[in-house]
């Protein structure tokens, strides 16, 4: 199945997996190179090892009687090298925090960052041995306190519904979670310098199938672990297993069905997987990112952000659709079925019709339905919405596939044609 998706790929029309968003909601500008985000921050900012980001809708930024607001986010990035937190004011103005050190205030190589709609933010503060909390308040970070309980390069964080943090606790090979007291709640030995950490919990807003699940890369970048909130291992797959023969995963996050979206800065593609981890989709490479990094998702949206190696990307999550083709191609009266094989990269609303040659619908497969990420197979059984065996000649299936995310679904459709024959009764 995966060779025949990869042959199915190279010859299909520019993917939309991820879906630049219009002129009229960005003004054009969906990709920030390193000279704007150079001119915007000032003179006294240079990009330098770009890691992980984050974003949130923060209750006090939130103005509850209009929801034209609902997609502006505070987003925080960390700038590893200049040991710097850059973050935006509802895309009023930026700020940066932070500075190359270990007191307060300062950071050391950090990587990952994460946060919450209260103004949490945890900085995983790599070679200080420590993970900082900040405060977001009014427009501005703060210092709050440190967590260290033995860390030791500690890479990534993420933080659950219930204010629960995962710390990927790299030299120690292992994860630690915390209370939101900071006290230590359990941790989860055997892994293999863990580098990144993502947390979806069944409690949290925009969940739509409740999951819970921690999603761990680790094993030099090369795999991914899937585990329960009690850290039980569920499943596991690595670069082989999605036809790379090496790659470099940075970060993930989760949109609202579940599924995981990881970046590749080996690859300079961002991977897709479902909510059993199994692969669903690559998009990208050199000619779209450059060494992508940090990934957020708004998940109420489907909005994306993307940090690179020298700028940023942002998208809105969309969806592809194939058509792989009919089993059997053409119907008599000893087998007068056929099995229709399309392929989804996200949850999308699926719609299938056949015609005859003289583009008269004669049978409405499906009624509008929410259909998973993957393979779909669906049953035509030859014959007509009134019951009759359709006649010989040549039929048309059409199936429209659109995703089901708030913007994308009343502009991208995709539409899969398709032709079987009923033959003439021997």
């Amino acid at each position: 199945m995966l060779s025949l998706l990869a042959a199915l790929l190279l010859i299909a029309e520019t993917p939309t997996t991820l879906l630049v968003p219009p002129f009229s909601h960005t003004l054009g500008f969906h990709r920030v190179t390193r000279f704007y985000l150079e001119l915007y921050l000032g003179k006294d900012f240079k990009i330098s090892n770009p890691q992980a980001m984050c974003g949130a809708k923060m209750f006090e930024e939130d103005d509850p009687s209009t929801g034209k607001d609902d997609h502006i986010l505070t987003m925080f990035a960390v700038n590893s090298g200049s040991g710097q937190i850059v973050y935006n004011v509802k895309l009023v103005r930026p700020g940066l925090y932070g500075s190359v050190g270990s007191d307060t205030g300062q950071f050391a190589n950090p990587h990952g960052i994460c946060c919450n709609p209260k103004g949490d933010v945890y900085v995983a503060d790599t070679d200080n041995d420590r993970v900082v909390r900040l405060r977001y308040s009014q427009g501005r970070l703060s210092w709050v306190s440190v967590i260290d309980s033995g860390l030791n390069r500690p890479r990534d964080v993420g933080i659950d519904s219930r204010g629960r943090l995962y710390v990927a606790d790299c030299g120690n090979d292992r994860i630690v979670v915390y209370g939101p007291d900071g006290s230590v709640e359990a941790t989860w030995p055997g892994l293999d310098r863990p580098t990144a950490v993502a947390v979806l919990d069944a409690q949290t807003e925009y969940n739509d199938y409740k999951l819970d699940a921690v999603t761990v890369i680790d094993h030099d970048r090369q795999r991914i672990s899937q585990f329960s909130l009690s850290g039980q291992l569920r499943r596991q797959t690595d670069a082989r297993r999605i036809g790379r023969d090496e790659a470099a995963f940075a970060y993930c996050a989760f949109d609202r069905h579940g599924n995981l979206y990881v970046t590749d800065e080996t690859n300079c593609e961002i991977h897709v997987f479902d909510p059993n981890l199994k692969y669903i989709v690559s998009q990208g490479g050199p000619d779209q990112f450059n060494s992508p990094r940090g990934i957020a998702i708004w998940r109420r949206f489907g909005q994306l952000f993307v940090n690179e190696l020298d700028g940023g990307q942002y998208y809105w999550v969309g969806l592809d659709a194939y058509f792989i083709g009919c089993y059997p191609p053409e119907l008599t009266r000893e087998q007068p079925g056929t099995t229709i094989a399309l392929y989804v990269t996200e949850v999308g609303d699926v719609t299938v019709t056949i015609s005859d040659s003289a583009g008269r619908v004669v049978r409405t497969l499906t009624p509008p339905h929410s259909q998973r990420p993957g393979e779909v197979l669906i049953v035509w059984d030859g014959r007509t919405d009134s019951g009759e065996f359709v006649a010989p000649g040549e039929y048309e299936i059409r199936a429209v596939v659109r995703p089901t995310y708030s913007r994308p679904k009343q502009l991208l459709k995709k539409e899969l044609v398709g032709r079987v024959r009923r033959l003439l009764d021997s």
